[in-house]
């Protein structure tokens, strides 16, 4: 058998956040998460 090469798989990009996958988010990363949401980019589900 020959090598087998690792197929990189990309997730879809995450565009609906719930307020408690917020909370767990670094400081960065979630002022970015929350402008795209102010920008409609993301939805915020409740």
């Amino acid at each position: 058998m020959g090598k087998r090469t690792k197929e990189s798989f990309k997730l879809p990009k995450k565009t609906y956040w719930h307020l408690y996958s917020l909370q767990s988010l670094e400081s960065e990363k979630f002022a970015k998460v929350v402008n795209k949401i102010l920008k409609r980019e993301f939805v915020l589900i409740k």
